[in-house]
């Protein structure tokens, strides 16, 4: 990857970390600021702006834990288990929920497909704004196969999102929002991986990424 590439990247991504972080740490911010200004018998006043303060932390905290695993070197090295908590932490106040079709082994090693598990979520849940179900499944038989079933009403697919996914887009046209789908991209190309993506109907979507056998 030449400089100019690695630096356009860089600020893409950059954007997209602000973008997802600057809410909650935002409302950190105003409710220290309203809890300074609460009089100090106002006790109820008092609790509901630091459950707000409390909960923003959590957000920004499992966002930013999230990130650095599905951007970062670190997520080639998570387990199922691991994977699986990132992604319960960063919906935990989305209306999106997470199934994981079983047998599921919480110590098992991913291998270099969990920033690849991680991208692909995300990219998912982006497609249904008004929450649904996120069924998953892992397997390590040969060859391996990660596949993401969507349930939710509307789907939406956003612009350039299936060409990035696809490799038909430029790097000059990213955006933050398919920053996601241009790494997972970039990861399958890495593993000499296929991707396939199908709407079985205007509710659900699947997305299917396997080692070429």
């Amino acid at each position: 990857m030449t400089s100019d590439i690695s630096l356009h990247l860089a600020e893409i991504l950059t954007s997209r970390l602000c973008h997802d972080l600057i809410t909650p740490i935002g409302a950190i911010n105003t409710g220290l600021e309203l809890f300074s200004e609460t009089p100090s018998d106002h006790l109820t006043d008092s609790t509901e702006i630091l459950n707000l303060i409390l909960h923003s932390a959590q957000t920004a905290a499992a966002r930013v834990s999230f990130f650095r695993a599905a951007f970062g070197r670190s997520g080639d090295a998570l387990t199922l288990g691991e994977a699986r908590d990132l992604l319960e932490n960063y919906f935990m106040r989305s209306k999106l929920t997470s199934h994981w079709k079983g047998p599921f082994q919480s110590d098992l090693t991913l291998k270099g497909w969990g920033r690849l598990l991680l991208n692909a979520s995300l990219w998912m849940s982006e497609c249904a704004p008004r929450g649904g179900t996120l069924h998953i499944s892992f397997s390590q038989e040969d060859p391996v196969v990660l596949s993401f079933l969507l349930k939710a009403e509307p789907l939406l697919l956003h612009q350039g999102t299936l060409e990035t996914l696809e490799g038909q887009s430029s790097l000059q046209d990213l955006t933050p929002r398919t920053v996601p789908c241009y790494l997972i991209h970039l990861l399958l190309e890495e593993k000499k991986g296929k991707l396939t993506i199908h709407q079985n109907s205007p509710s659900e979507l699947l997305l299917e990424v396997r080692e070429r056998s």
